[in-house]
């Protein structure tokens, strides 16, 4: 068992989220009694989760030095567990076995991912490049 753990809201509770997000203003929590503010990078941590909540998203929490199966690792990258396991065998992305199956490590996935979404971005760069020079490969 991992420590991955998904949340997304029914339509009604986006509303009534995206309508409280509206105005910029501390989030804080109660403890014996008493409002608390939260440190800021906790601050942003969930004000970028209650966001992504409020448009629809569906929010992924990671703990960063635990392992995750490789369908956890496929629906965080958005991609097939077939295809997980390929870049797991081809040594693109580390990962280590627990008994039979494979686990990766949340660093190292993120890491892969940061890295993937840039290779994407560049590539999509060059395609708007060749586009805007009028190149057409179509």
């Amino acid at each position: 068992m991992t420590d991955t753990t998904t949340f997304e809201l029914d339509a009604q509770d986006r509303e009534r989220l995206a309508a409280r997000l509206a105005g910029s203003m501390p989030i804080v929590f109660r403890a014996s009694g008493t409002d608390q503010g939260l440190p800021p990078a906790a601050q942003r941590a969930v004000e970028q989760i209650l966001t992504e909540l409020a448009r629809g998203g569906v929010v992924h929490v990671l703990v960063d030095d635990r392992d995750v199966t490789t369908q956890e690792a496929a629906d965080v990258l958005g991609l097939s567990r077939t295809f997980v396991v390929r870049l797991i065998d081809s040594g693109k992305l580390p990962a280590h076995f627990a008994g039979t199956h494979r686990r990766i490590r949340v660093a190292d996935l993120m890491t892969y991912a940061d890295e993937r979404r840039r290779r994407l971005d560049a590539v999509a760069a060059i395609a708007d490049a060749d586009e805007a020079a009028g190149l057409d490969y179509r």
